[in-house]
């Protein structure tokens, strides 16, 4: 063969390569391609929303949940949304909302939003590494109930708060009142005793100062917030003073700076065979991790988070669902009364005391009635995927953001005899003398994510309601109609409302 006829061979040897190559890069991309569509096309259904804002506009940011309960009975228990720039995959149905929280690749947290101040170290939200948020949250727990939790130690210390808050009631003689205005540091109080040791007097600078910040944390920390989904916006210094999220930002860091002192405060006082509260506890763990470990996860910004976290969760929800409580006695005279009724035959004039939940049937359901009809967290706490996944056969992909509507769960009639009504005594068991609360019922979320203050919630709601209700005959001023109107911060709250707290004889 001539040089020539080499060289044309080897041309026609390479071009035929190269258009091999280019057919399998074709055939590789259809592929590809198919396989997307494939994925794309079992993602869950949903409504079609605007360029850049999504479904945001159409979706009430004050009460989300009505909008996603409709969303639900039109595009079934799994459907998606484009809210801002995120992808959020609503979970509505019960089964599927069970199945999530029980799931491991469930468990993750979205650091968009508010979550993205609380995420790092935190032992309630913090979310992709899972490993550093269970050891923070089993030390909390262990910490909890070394400090009193499920002890009357804690008990004793929240009757004696509770003595100072309705000495505050009794002072307004049956005026009508805002609740919330003595009922915010009161609750607050059982926190500072379990993390500072120390209680605060209401009007003290330092328990003024640390309850407003924590309410314009909780006024930004809906689900939907807006600036949480677009998080460019809080780049833009001017933009972002437009956005609760913006302050809610600089409350965090000043709160953060203020626990820091009193850290620092313990430090200066820590002995390592007296641990007076929840701080001592977490330096005294600290101190002997780092003897093995120098890169311990227990560090004092972890700490720090850790203690806004305590107040976050122990403090808000705990007080929103008092004030629901309230608000529906005096909806429902009939039932305020019978909750007194069982309270004089239970407990007499005696102080509450948590053992006696068990024999007040009515009570316990009464309260347990107000915390579905009017669930405080309706979405729960978003979550998100930690891998590639699937629920009620569709594919979640990585990452994704979770909502749970909580709010569904609690008011499907497949699960509930007319939801839609205010039954004080539902959970009441067929005994009559026991309640009973069913797999769907989830105020507290449920599974690993569970919240971890549940009994220390319980505790006080019980032993607040019951010593109100012992000591006043409560009721709406005189012309007031109940409007039940509540938005979504951290938690679905009511609107500013007034009572009269009527001292029995």
């Amino acid at each position: 063969m001539s040089q020539l006829q080499t060289l044309i061979w080897e041309s026609v040897t390479r071009a035929r390569a190269f258009e091999l190559e280019i057919f399998i890069a074709l055939v590789v991309l259809v592929i590809v391609y198919f396989a997307l569509g494939a994925w794309r096309s079992n993602l869950p259904p949903g409504p079609y929303g605007l360029p850049i804002v999504g479904y945001l506009p159409f979706l009430s940011l004050s009460n989300p949940q009505i909008d996603l309960l409709k969303l639900g009975k039109k595009y079934g228990d799994v459907f998606r949304l484009k809210l801002g720039s995120e992808t959020v995959i609503v979970l509505h149905g019960v089964e599927v909302i069970k199945e999530a929280l029980s799931r491991a690749d469930f468990l993750g947290r979205p650091t968009q939003g508010v979550l993205k101040i609380f995420n790092e170290g935190s032992a309630f939200f913090n979310g992709m590494d899972v490993h550093k948020w269970r050891e923070q949250r089993r030390f909390v727990l262990q910490s909890m109930r070394d400090l009193g939790l499920g002890k009357s130690l804690l008990e004793v210390e929240i009757l004696d708060e509770i003595r100072h808050f309705l000495d505050n009631l009794r002072v307004h003689n049956g005026a009508p009142m805002d609740v919330k205005e003595p009922l915010s540091p009161s609750i607050s109080n059982n926190i500072c005793t379990l993390v500072f040791g120390k209680r605060y007097e209401y009007e003290d600078p330092d328990r003024v100062f640390l309850d407003e910040n924590l309410d314009k944390v909780a006024n930004a920390a809906s689900a939907t917030s807006v600036a949480g989904f677009f998080p460019w916006i809080l780049k833009i210094p001017l933009v972002s003073k437009l956005f609760d999220m913006g302050r809610a930002y600089n409350s965090v860091n000043e709160i953060m700076a203020f626990f820091r002192k009193e850290i620092k405060k313990h430090r200066s006082t820590f002995d390592s065979k007296n641990s007076r509260d929840f701080i001592d506890s977490y330096i005294r763990e600290q101190s002997s991790r780092k003897l093995t470990d120098p890169n311990t996860t227990f560090t004092d910004d972890t700490l720090a988070i850790n203690v806004v976290d305590l107040f976050a969760a122990g403090s808000e929800p705990v007080r929103t669902s008092i004030l629901w409580c309230l608000y529906v006695a005096c909806d429902f005279p009939e039932h305020q009364e019978k909750v007194r009724e069982e309270i004089l035959e239970v407990m007499g004039e005696r102080e509450p005391e948590y053992q006696d939940m068990k024999n007040m049937p009515f009570t316990h359901s009464f309260i347990l009635e107000v915390m579905r009809w009017k669930t405080i967290v309706p979405l729960n706490v978003p979550h998100s995927t930690l891998s590639d996944t699937t629920i009620g056969g569709y594919r979640i992909p990585k990452n994704a953001t979770i909502f749970l509507l909580i709010w569904n769960a609690h008011n499907d009639p497949n699960y509930w005899t007319r939801p839609e009504s205010f039954i004080p005594d539902r959970f009441i068991a067929k005994d009559g003398k026991s309640v009973s609360r069913p797999a769907h019922f989830m105020p507290f979320s449920m599974g690993k994510r569970v919240c971890p203050g549940e009994p220390m919630a319980i505790l006080e709601l019980f032993l607040y309601f019951t010593a109100i209700i012992q000591k006043f005959q409560l009721a709406f001023p005189a012309g007031y109609k109940p409007t039940y109107e509540a938005a979504m911060g951290a938690t679905y709250r009511l609107e500013p409302y007034k009572i009269r707290c009527l001292a029995r004889s």
